[in-house]
């Protein structure tokens, strides 16, 4: 019994499914290297502005309940 299950799972190369739609490839076509770094610009200060008003906001729900 277990050599007919092992034939049967014996079936060949594997093959895969074919990547998303505009998911790059190797066989592909190359992409353009970049010779310039991309700029970063600053977000601002709403990280630390949310981060205190979280803060304040369990302190408040502490001392409420």
């Amino acid at each position: 019994m277990s050599q007919e299950m092992g034939s049967k799972l014996e079936a060949g190369p594997y093959v895969a499914a074919p990547p998303p739609v505009g998911y790059p490839v190797r066989d592909g076509p190359e992409y353009p290297h970049q010779t310039s770094t991309p700029q970063t610009q600053s977000r601002g200060d709403g990280f630390w502005k949310g981060c205190c008003a979280a803060l304040c906001c369990c302190w408040v729900l502490d001392c409420v309940f």
